[in-house]
């Protein structure tokens, strides 16, 4: 059986808007994803506020590159890992731009593909994804308002050009999520609507299957 690691931030934990709780996991992106792959194992490593590299004093502890070794370590062997990061490094109060935001996706990459991590292993293939971009007009008046704004959803739309770049590269698979869905349809204009999960998952599974 196929191992499929999904690392991201709440958009793979499945944070709900709505209430602030999460959605049920076969309403999220990965549940949907794991039904669509009988045959593969779907984990989903998803955490609030997880960045790639940039440390925010005021959500502790969610740097995707700290914790990056531990999650493949655990769930070694792994097939494929699927990154979809840079949501969160669009916050106003971190003042990172697109192409250092890619920077941050190119030290991921470069991590899985260190030896140092899996000593002399199969390392697996790698689909980074560039995240769906935020809707600007929904963000003013929502719980998001304090972290983003109209520049960090313009910042996010950008993200998608300098992580083909990154990917290019480093020979690393690359999809672009507003592909599926042009921007996230929820009332906060961040996270993902149940129907935003739907559309994702259909689209990125096509992608996943190519790979393996």
């Amino acid at each position: 059986m196929k191992q499929i690691l999904c690392f991201g931030d709440s958009n793979t934990w499945g944070y709900d808007p709505t209430n602030g709780g999460r959605y049920p996991y076969d309403m999220r992106w990965t549940g949907r994803l794991q039904q669509m792959l009988p045959d593969c194992r779907v984990l989903e490593c998803g955490h609030k506020g997880r960045t790639t590299v940039f440390h925010d004093d005021l959500e502790p502890g969610r740097v995707g590159y700290d914790i990056l070794p531990i999650e493949l370590n655990m769930h070694e062997p792994l097939d494929l890992l699927v990154i979809m990061l840079g949501t969160n490094d669009c916050k106003r109060r971190l003042g990172a731009g697109a192409d250092e935001i890619a920077k941050g996706l190119e030290m991921l990459i470069r991590l899985t593909q260190s030896p140092l991590i899996w000593g002399g292993k199969s390392v697996p293939k790698i689909l980074a994804v560039a995240p769906i971009p935020m809707d600007a007009a929904h963000i003013p008046g929502s719980d998001m308002e304090s972290m983003f704004d109209a520049a960090s959803a313009a910042r996010s739309a950008r993200l998608a050009q300098s992580y083909r770049a990154v990917c290019e590269r480093y020979g690393v698979a690359f999809w672009d999520a507003s592909e599926a869905v042009p921007h996230v349809t929820s009332i906060d204009g961040v996270h993902l609507s149940p129907a935003d999960h739907a559309a994702f998952a259909q689209a990125i599974a096509p992608q996943i299957e190519a790979l393996l």
